[in-house]
């Protein structure tokens, strides 16, 4: 008898610590869920004030991206100014894949800077066309065999990629990575570059690219294409 008290007792003691438990456990949640805010918020404000910083950890994703307006005279790594008009298109779109994909930023830089004035650069792009040259660029600051996918971006010049990006893929092996190119333009496209890219880099996977209007790169909408463009690359 005794020991059946015994046990009962034991088993109302036992209850009482479940529903302690449950209850305490409630109260934990609701705490780890405030906690969870207050980290997440201050998470998005370190993102916002260093997102190289944050986004870079696994060093696998990297946007680089040529414009004529890139410079010696700024530096080629994430940061530089935007632009709002035809110099800037390319990198505006660029740091708008940036955004939503992570991981490092670059600019390829010429080794002798374009004219920044419209005419004079576009029969530059057509000398270095027609001569089939292979301009230099400056050290990119990073190691491409660091990288497993690859944001190619560039202006359409003279219906095709600039010479520059023909020396950029003769440099590097892109093989067993995948390139996804994107790129401005005035009504071409892309011009077929896709195409010639997956020629250059037979043994790259290269995904469909995505193609904008240099007119409507700054348009609100733009943001909303990019995302929707690297979803269904997913």
């Amino acid at each position: 008898m005794k020991f059946q008290k015994m046990t009962a007792l034991l088993l109302a003691i036992a209850m009482f610590g479940t529903v302690v438990g449950c209850s305490g456990s409630e109260n934990n949640n609701n705490t780890s869920q405030n906690t969870e805010s207050t980290v997440s918020n201050e998470t998005e404000q370190s993102e916002t004030k260093n997102s190289s910083a944050t986004k870079t950890d696994s060093g696998k994703t990297l946007v680089i991206y040529f414009s004529g307006a890139n410079t010696k005279s700024s530096d080629a790594v994430t940061g530089a100014t935007q632009v709002q008009g035809k110099d800037g298109a390319v990198q505006h779109l660029a740091e708008l894949i940036h955004n939503n994909v992570g991981g490092d930023i670059v600019k390829i830089v010429p080794s002798k800077d374009y004219a920044l004035e419209y005419d004079k650069v576009a029969d530059e792009a057509k000398a270095e066309r027609d001569n089939n040259e292979r301009p230099k660029f400056e050290d990119l600051g990073v190691n491409i065999a660091d990288y497993d996918t690859v944001y190619v971006g560039y202006p359409m010049w003279w219906y095709t990629l600039p010479m520059i990006m023909y020396t950029f893929f003769d440099t590097y092996d892109f093989s067993g990575k995948t390139i996804i190119p994107f790129n401005t333009h005035l009504g071409s496209g892309d011009g077929g570059t896709y195409q010639t890219i997956k020629e250059f880099e037979p043994n790259a996977t290269v995904k469909d690219g995505l193609a904008v209007s240099g007119s409507s790169v700054f348009d609100d909408s733009t943001a909303k294409t990019v995302k929707d463009w690297l979803n269904g690359l997913r």
